[in-house]
């Protein structure tokens, strides 16, 4: 109990390590829109930015807020982790490297709180100072401070990144502010233009940074996509790719448009941006808890497993448990198995296996697969619904209920209701633990999908909560964990989930700007969200764990 109290705690760090860089990039996207964006100006309506200053004070203040809470959280969990797996006091934790930056944070943050307001002369430099002590503070915990060598230029090219990530991500969410309290085009119209001017330069540093980190933690080709750490950068690169694009849409539209063609297009995408440039910050979150590609040649991946584990074969669609070293219910041969001269040992693809381990991997391949076949058809149900010729097919999100109950009672059937483990031991162990939390999403997203299309109520809020469902899904895909040792066929898993996860989050913020867009710009996105539930089933029917 107390082991898998751990790993849940690690889980949960994880999620928390994402919730502060989110809000420490807020913070110093906030400080630099106040000093360089939303300033005045000739073309700027002196009252339109006095209500925008006013409202970037606000949302200064709570992010500071926010990052307090998630800060405090995140010290007790992980001093909670370290005292449990090192026996350990508190007097311990204290002069660990994380507990010292936590402290940093959290104090600076409460600082910036009570300092984040417009009445206050000292703020406008004080801020500053406080979102780089922060900053500074947050790459204490990273790889580049704990590197042995050339930790000097790893240290500056992380704080570069993170803070250049702030100005361009973290600063969308009070541009989006800015545009909804400026009530006058031409002052909507310039600061866009002034966050247009500090973004790209924000998104060159930013690749700059990021292309020659990559380049020291990964080390070689072979490990991008057979290491962890590489294939996370490369979630991370495929995403950013995606919040380019977006970017290069409001910069073409910022160039040609006019400002009232322009500026309902704009808010729409940069509302996306905002949910893609959050998801790329949890994938980030993500990479500081795997070890750099280069610390780990002798557990790369090669491509020849990579290939056979995610070729396309049949799904395994029945439950073909094998019952010990007699009988074995799945074809040894196929799978390149060995039985070693230990009794009830395999070796699988190179991997020892108990019977109980080869069993267990068979029950989720199935899962997965039946699971697949069910978000493929309702991919292929929202496609036919999209051209107007099925109106019945609209109905898919019935398709989830279903997809909750099997979750609830298959995905795990050592745990109640069906197994022998208890309410409150499976809900301890993380990956359970995420299995019922995705079971309660999909009913949730059920609910309100199928009221939000009996009603056709495609303005209102409600219909928002599919985006933000599928968003979610995919976020905690791209830190789904699962309690695997082995770092190779860990490795092997986490192949199949990443680009799941990608595909989620793709879906849903096509969605949004489906429902968000102009009538006349809703096309394309309205076909990518179906495509990517259809690329997702695919996924999920060629899942392997052997």
């Amino acid at each position: 109990m107390i082991l898998k109290l751990v790993d849940l705690f690690a889980f949960f760090s994880v999620l928390l390590r994402a919730g502060t860089l989110v809000f420490q990039s807020v913070l110093i996207g906030g400080v630099m829109f106040l000093l360089a964006v939303a300033r005045s100006s000739p073309e700027i309506n002196t009252d339109s930015v006095a209500r925008v200053r006013t409202a970037t004070w606000r949302l200064l203040r709570i992010s500071a807020i926010g990052l307090a809470i998630v800060q405090l959280t995140y010290l007790y969990v992980d001093s909670s982790v370290l005292m449990a797996t090192a026996e350990i006091g508190f007097a311990g934790v204290v002069g660990a490297n994380f507990f010292i930056s936590g402290a940093i944070v959290l104090t600076a943050s409460v600082i910036a709180a009570f300092a984040a307001s417009e009445r206050n002369r000292f703020a406008p430099w004080l801020l500053p100072l406080l979102a780089i002590t922060i900053m500074g503070a947050s790459v204490m915990t990273n790889h580049a401070a704990s590197r042995m060598e050339g930790r000097p230029l790893l240290i500056a090219l992380s704080s570069l990144h993170e803070l250049v990530t702030g100005f361009w991500i973290g600063g969308l969410p009070f541009l989006i502010l800015g545009l909804v309290r400026a009530r006058d085009t031409a002052t909507q119209w310039q600061l866009t233009k002034n966050f247009s001017r500090l973004a790209l330069l924000s998104v060159a540093l930013l690749l700059l940074s990021g292309g020659f980190m990559s380049i020291i933690y990964i080390g070689s080709w072979r490990a991008v996509v057979g290491a962890a750490y590489g294939v996370m950068v490369l979630a991370k690169a495929t995403m950013l790719g995606v919040l380019l694009l977006l970017g290069g849409v409001n910069y073409l539209l910022l160039r040609d448009a006019t400002p009232e063609q322009g500026l309902p297009r704009l808010r729409r995408l940069i509302e996306a941006e905002v949910g893609i440039g959050i998801t790329v910050i949890l994938t980030a979150a993500s990479l500081t808890s795997q070890p750099p590609a280069v610390d780990q040649p002798n557990e790369t991946v090669s491509f020849h497993q990579i290939y056979q584990r995610l070729k396309p074969t049949v799904p395994r669609f029945k439950y073909q448990y094998i019952s010990g070293l007699p009988s074995v219910g799945i074809n040894a041969s196929a799978k390149g198995a060995v039985i070693e001269n230990r009794p009830q040992i395999y070796n699988v693809d190179g991997v020892p296996r108990t019977v109980h381990a080869i069993n267990d991997a068979i029950e989720s391949e199935s899962n997965h697969h039946w699971m697949g076949l069910v978000v493929l058809a309702m991919g292929l149900l929202a496609l036919f619904a999209r051209t107007g010729k099925a109106q019945w097919a609209e109905y898919w999100p019935l398709l989830l209920i279903g997809i909750s109950i099997f979750i609830f009672v298959q995905a795990d059937t050592e745990c109640w209701p069906v197994g022998s483990k208890g309410v409150g031991a499976c809900w301890v162990d993380p990956e359970v633990f995420q299995h019922r939390i995705a079971a309660i999403v999909c009913a949730a997203f059920a609910i309100f999908e199928l009221r939000v299309r009996r009603q056709h109520r495609e303005n209102s809020k409600l219909a928002l909560v599919f985006p933000l469902m599928c968003a979610l899904g995919g976020a905690v895909l791209l830190t789904h964990s699962h309690a695997i040792t082995n770092v190779k066929e860990n490795l092997l898993v986490e192949l199949s989930h990443v680009p799941l996860g990608i595909c989620a989050a793709f879906a849903g913020w096509a969605r949004w700007l489906e429902l968000r867009l102009p009538a006349e710009d809703r096309k394309i996105p309205s076909w990518i969200w179906p495509a990517c539930f259809v690329l997702i089933g695919l996924g999920l029917l060629n899942y392997r764990e052997m």
